[in-house]
């Protein structure tokens, strides 16, 4: 009975429930996993369907709703990744192709801020996108067309 208690107590301790925080994913993974197939391995996007996130989301930080916007849009509102991972992932495009885009004051993203965004999905996404894109536009700062 020992040896088994002893056997189980070791299968348990190298058990990938017991490993696996110690190998969370880094942002660059997450978005290879979860967002290359359709916005392309530099965030280029899709002319036409898909929009490009690179040198261009950074954008909608200049204003409180672009923000949210970006913790809305469907692919993170119902992305299957924890809050954390979505901030981590967020961040990292947003310094990692969008650093020039970005306003002087940028904070990034925590964990409390996407759990408080993500339950509220934007009905009206493409009308959304294309309202904040004018007012932006109107700012100076171009985001990428959605077309």
């Amino acid at each position: 009975m020992r040896a088994l208690s002893g056997a189980l107590l070791a299968a348990l301790a190298l058990s990938p429930a017991w490993i696996a925080p110690a190998f969370a994913a880094p942002p660059a993974q997450l978005y290879t996993l979860n967002c290359w197939g359709c916005h392309l391995p530099h965030a280029e996007g899709i002319p036409g369907s898909v929009p490009r996130l690179a040198h261009s989301m950074g954008y909608f930080l200049h204003v409180p709703e672009g923000r949210a916007y970006l913790a809305q849009v469907p692919g993170v509102a119902n992305s299957p990744l924890s809050d954390q991972q979505i901030a981590d992932l967020l961040n990292w495009l947003l310094t990692t192709f969008n650093r020039s885009e970005l306003p002087g004051d940028f904070k990034p993203y925590t964990a409390i801020e996407i759990r408080r965004l993500r339950p509220h999905p934007m009905p009206r996404i493409l009308d959304t996108r294309r309202e904040l894109a004018q007012r932006l536009a109107a700012m100076g700062l171009r985001v990428a067309a959605m077309q």
